[in-house]
């Protein structure tokens, strides 16, 4: 339970958990947009199917998956950016021992 609370106490756990859903939102609305206008051959019954369901999924999936992707390279280059910072601190920490040495 604890391990539950602090995932969702990180911002980026909770928006990718929500993306996923949307994403998972996104693939129904395509697989019963896909179901319903494959059951009638007529294309006016399969046009409400394929335009509410299908193009509607597609939209939910490439608008998750879209801002999944960013919300991820957003992550990762923070993450790199912390690492930098602490590699220019240590050489600066390292070249002020030296120069007191000196």
């Amino acid at each position: 339970m604890k391990g539950l609370r602090a995932a969702l106490r990180d911002p980026y756990t909770v928006s990718v958990t929500v993306l996923v859903v949307l994403a998972a939102a996104g693939l129904a609305g395509i697989i019963i947009g896909w179901r319903g206008a494959a059951a009638s051959l007529v294309v006016s019954v399969q046009l409400p199917y394929i335009v509410s369901g299908v193009i509607g999924g597609v939209a939910l999936l490439g608008f998750a998956l879209g801002l999944l992707i960013i919300q991820v390279r957003r992550r990762r280059e923070a993450l790199e950016r912390a690492e930098f910072d602490r590699v220019v601190r240590t050489a600066a920490d390292l070249l002020a021992a030296a120069r007191g040495v000196a």
